[in-house]
């Protein structure tokens, strides 16, 4: 090959690393690499999720296409790498978004079908030795379903089973007729090769992901690889879930023998303080600041006392959404990336979605659902505006500011109250409710908060 084609085919893998660099989304990527081929002739084409690139009209020597298999190489692995980044985020947001269980574990196995190929795979739960199969998908296609929902093996059932929960280790078994320790049951005869992964959080095992293929060697190290990126996410889902079957069921058994309108506030406030103090004990001493001077404004405003039992409790619960969000979030000591922030204004739904299933509380998830809310139509989750937010979030949102402008913060000190009150008279009637700052403002003139 003569000298001056390879220094063309150098300056062409040049600016597709350059267009790497600069990559936004992947169709702008793949048009901006068609036009730079077409210096050399050669044209993309798709298959399969994967490209190939090939001369418009001439032959080409073995020259040229080791040189056009190692570009073609190249693009393909950094897209996979973006698809593997990109379904990671996306997951991200999922987990903290699916309402129940059984939605949630069912769309991770979907997800991960778009960068594992595999026939079947299923989520087992590990509860005292036993496995719990939770979810599952692609048993259809042999017909044994049924057997999947009815099957709760114990650790020692299978010699597979046992070896990954003892171990803590992935298994492997590229061909299960090779594989001396395989068990050969009718319903899963079809399964040639096989994986399993322990989930792991917080040092704890909580259950096992595993996929079938009826090929044999279908999966690979590789495979491995790209679930274990996936698994601190999935091990926080599935140990957020739990605690919310566990917290809806405490909160529903120590209130039910209680009228909806009488009672116990005391009961409450200790309960709510031990839901949040499970992930995060700034929380819940923020919450009670925050009822504290809610209930300040309230009786400022003329609140009667059952108004002020409701905005007393929604308070305290305003940020029990947090419960979902990891604590290496929360407690960063630093500036929060995009995909943290939106985990962080993820809370007020994820409260509202806790709540509103639970009876006795559910006539305050409104209120928790809209207490970040601005009366510009700056705030989230919804940009809902003026009096289209409920009285007592709003009473909220000013509490919740203030108290945070001159609290103690992982990533910076306290302000001092002049700088608190100074913030929320430039935004009065912009962000904050006028009524309700001067009502805070006048509590403060008062002397009865102490910080």
């Amino acid at each position: 090959m003569k000298e001056e084609k390879i220094f063309k085919y150098l300056e062409i893998i040049r600016k597709i690393k350059e267009e790497e660099k600069n990559f936004i989304n992947i169709e702008d990527f793949t048009a901006h690499i068609q036009s730079i081929l077409k210096e050399l002739s050669l044209k993309i084409s798709f298959a399969q999720n994967k490209i190939s690139i090939s001369p418009e009209t001439h032959e080409t020597s073995k020259e040229d296409q080791l040189l056009i298999n190692i570009i073609a190489e190249d693009i393909n692995q950094f897209l996979e790498n973006k698809n593997s980044l990109n379904l990671f985020n996306e997951l991200a947001i999922s987990l903290i978004e699916q309402k129940s269980l059984k939605d949630l574990l069912d769309h991770i196995l979907i997800e991960l079908e778009k960068i594992i190929p595999y026939t079947s795979a299923n989520i087992a739960l590990l509860e005292n030795d036993t496995l719990n199969y939770l979810s599952f998908r692609g048993y259809e296609k042999y017909h044994v379903e049924n057997f999947m929902k009815n099957f709760k093996p114990d650790k020692n059932f299978l010699y597979t089973l046992k070896t990954v929960i003892d171990t803590r280790k992935p298994l492997l078994i590229e061909n299960t007729d090779e594989y001396p320790y395989w068990v050969f049951i009718p319903e899963t005869q079809w399964i040639k090769s096989h994986l399993m992964i322990p989930i792991i959080y917080n040092n704890q095992l909580l259950g096992l992901i595993s996929f079938d293929s009826d090929k044999p060697y279908g999966f690979s190290e590789d495979t491995i690889k790209k679930v274990s990126s996936m698994l601190p996410l999935l091990g926080v889902a599935l140990e957020n879930a739990k605690l919310y079957d566990e917290l809806k069921r405490e909160l529903e058994e120590r209130i039910a023998t209680e009228e909806k309108y009488k009672r116990s506030f005391y009961q409450i406030v200790k309960l709510a303080s031990d839901i949040v103090e499970m992930k995060d004990s700034y929380t819940a001493g923020h919450q009670k600041r925050v009822a504290k001077i809610s209930v300040l404004i309230g009786k400022t405003l003329g609140f009667s006392q059952d108004k002020i039992r409701i905005l007393a409790i929604s308070s305290l619960l305003h940020d029990i959404g947090k419960i979902a969000i990891p604590s290496e979030i929360l407690n960063k000591p630093s500036v929060l990336t995009p995909l943290e922030r939106k985990f962080v204004n993820m809370h007020p739904e994820i409260g509202y979605n806790l709540l509103k299933k639970i009876e006795i509380v559910k006539d305050i998830a409104p209120i928790v659902y809209q207490h970040h809310e601005r009366i510009n139509g700056s705030g989230y989750p919804k940009g809902l505006k003026g009096e289209e937010i409920v009285l007592e979030a709003r009473i909220i949102g000013v509490a919740d500011v203030f108290e945070a402008m001159t609290s103690h913060r992982p990533y910076r000190p306290a302000l001092s109250m002049d700088l608190a009150i100074k913030e929320l008279e430039e935004n009065k009637g912009t962000l904050y409710d006028p009524n309700i700052v001067d009502a805070l403002l006048k509590v403060i003139k008062e002397g009865r908060i102490n910080l």
